[in-house]
């Protein structure tokens, strides 16, 4: 095997060998007596491989491989994927300008069932990735290499799988619970409660984390000891286990650090630039998913713009509202604001330039907004007064900018921004997020927290405008909203919607935003609790007997 040049932080995947590719390439949902494909002779079995730590890290590859799916951690919106940026312009974040044609629309609009491909994409990339991860989990320990190297890989695998059903349970909730790979006899699992999952998952974790090298002392590419902890943590804090999420977090806690640019005396480029390929090496990153290219078969489609702010998908009103005025302030508060109000404020005709200045510098670092430059050309056309000027394609009027590369829009289908599955912002804010439901804990402790994420940014600090001796709600609401500016599109709308009970709340906002501002993509509406969980994909109920659909969905 070649060879493998893997950067530091990043998922590494390079694999270019053939009959890993063929062995690896097994449908999510079936099931054999052996993991590898024996009748071809031509390819390797079972018998012949497992046999060297070579074998090893090419099964390891091949669960990093696993985590670029354009379903999981990459997107190709005209390449008919539900990745990440799809499935969040399904929430209250986003939409779809395209409508109806958009996998994941019918999620927002309150008409999906359980026959939507978009669920089935999802379920699917994810069980591959908990496969790859128990054929390894189940194999090392029998493969030559020494003890510790097969804590290490043994690790590295029972924390990506974890994430895999940290992804799972997010928003299917119940599913099956699989940690070996299946014969044709246990072909067809029942439904294991998500309690009883994260149960499973965090007693692994716990027993194997430490066989992981930790940072600095890992290879280079490979996950780290603290960002198995990470991915622990946010299990842990996703299923309400706040102890261990709190525990989880403190192993992490020091070991990174936020980026910023340059002296970080601009508090725009200090958010801005992290989302550039020169800067995917930063220590902010804990978990990223590699991407490389043009030309080596191993670029990512997210960054796909067709040459200016994409217009398939987009941001919503609502999410750029949210962007408190640099005093910290909303902005029907602040005096800071000076934009319009009503269906005024996003006017295709004549955009309010005046209402995205004096803003919180993550809005432009994360949304693409009337008056902002892309490339080289300044979107600030008016219909009086500069009719020759680009419009903004999105109907919202709020394109996204988070992930998009215009520097580079020559490679958009080859791209090689990496994406962070996991950065040290997000571990902040879910520390604190944990210690406030968890109670206990003084405001100093949970906010210093909080504050360093705004201060990276130089937003002020929660003491000096929300003020001190605050309720455990009132903390909660702030690093809730904190979670949505800092990390909007990062694939983690609809696990804190779900968790926090806040889908309806989430299709009301957006109801409420169509009657202030004048229609949207499309209308939604919330049925109940079925909305409140994705359905079993229906094909998997048809296949496996003993798999019952949730009682939301007319289950068991």
């Amino acid at each position: 095997m070649e060879d493998y040049t893997m950067k530091q932080n990043r998922i590494f995947n390079y694999m270019k060998v053939a009959s890993l590719c063929g062995v690896m390439v097994l449908s999510a949902t079936s099931c054999s007596d052996d993991f590898f494909n024996i009748n071809n002779p031509n390819e390797i079995s079972s018998s012949t491989f497992w046999k060297s730590e070579n074998d090893a890290l090419m099964a390891l590859t091949g669960c990093y491989d696993a985590m670029q799916d354009g379903n999981l951690n990459n997107d190709y919106i005209d390449g008919w994927k539900f990745g990440f940026l799809c499935r969040e312009t399904c929430t209250d974040n986003g939409g779809h300008t395209w409508g109806n044609w958009m996998l994941g629309s019918t999620i927002a609009q309150g008409t999906s069932t359980p026959n939507d491909e978009c669920f089935s994409m999802y379920w699917n990339a994810n069980y591959e990735l908990i496969k790859r991860c128990n054929a390894l989990i189940e194999k090392v320990d029998g493969i030559d290499m020494s003890d510790e190297k097969k804590a290490a890989y043994k690790g590295e695998a029972i924390a990506l799988r974890a994430l895999g059903y940290c992804n799972l349970v997010s928003v299917f909730r119940d599913v099956p619970y699989l940690e070996k790979p299946l014969t044709l006899a246990e072909c067809q699992p029942e439904r294991n409660t998500k309690e009883e999952i994260a149960t499973k998952v965090l007693a692994d974790l716990k027993t194997y984390i430490p066989g992981i090298p930790a940072k600095g002392a890992a290879e280079k590419g490979r996950l780290t000891q603290e960002g198995a902890y990470a991915i622990m943590g946010r299990l842990a804090l996703f299923t309400k286990h706040y102890d261990e999420a709190i525990e989880a977090y403190n192993h992490v806690i020091g070991k990174y650090s936020l980026f910023k640019s340059g002296d970080g005396s601009d508090g725009y480029k200090n958010f801005s630039e992290l989302f550039t390929e020169k800067n995917e090496e930063c220590d902010e990153v804990i978990l990223g998913v590699h991407y490389a290219g043009p030309g080596l078969n191993e670029g990512q489609t997210f960054s796909i713009s067709w040459g200016g702010p994409m217009n398939a998908i987009e941001a919503t009103r609502n999410l750029c509202d949210d962007y408190y005025c640099t005093d910290g302030l909303p902005i029907d508060k602040s005096p800071l604001f000076k934009g319009k109000t009503g269906k005024d404020a996003y006017d295709k005709d004549h955009p309010d330039f005046a209402r995205y200045e004096n803003r919180d510098p993550r809005l432009k670092g994360t949304l693409f907004v009337p008056g902002m430059k892309w490339l080289n050309d300044v979107y600030d056309y008016d219909k009086d007064s500069n009719p020759d000027g680009k419009k903004v394609p999105s109907a919202s009027q709020v394109a996204i900018m988070k992930w998009f590369v215009p520097e580079n829009m020559a490679n958009e289908y080859d791209g090689s921004l990496d994406y962070y599955v996991i950065r040290y912002a997000e571990v902040l804010l879910s520390l604190s997020e944990a210690m406030i439901e968890k109670g206990g804990y003084s405001q100093e402790q949970i906010t210093k927290y909080i504050n360093e994420v705004r201060e990276r940014v130089h937003m002020p600090k929660v003491e000096d405008v929300e003020g001190t001796g605050l309720s455990q709600e009132q903390l909660r609401q702030i690093v809730r909203h904190e979670r949505r500016v800092e990390l909007a599109f990062e694939d983690l709308r609809f696990a804190d919607l779900y968790r926090w009970g806040e889908w309806k709340d989430a299709i009301d906002r957006m109801n409420k935003e169509f009657s202030t501002y004048g229609p949207g993509d499309y209308e939604r509406s919330y049925r109940g609790a079925q909305d409140d969980v994705w359905p079993i994909p229906q094909n998997e109920i048809d296949t496996d007997k003993n798999l019952k659909q949730h009682k939301e969905w007319g289950g068991e």
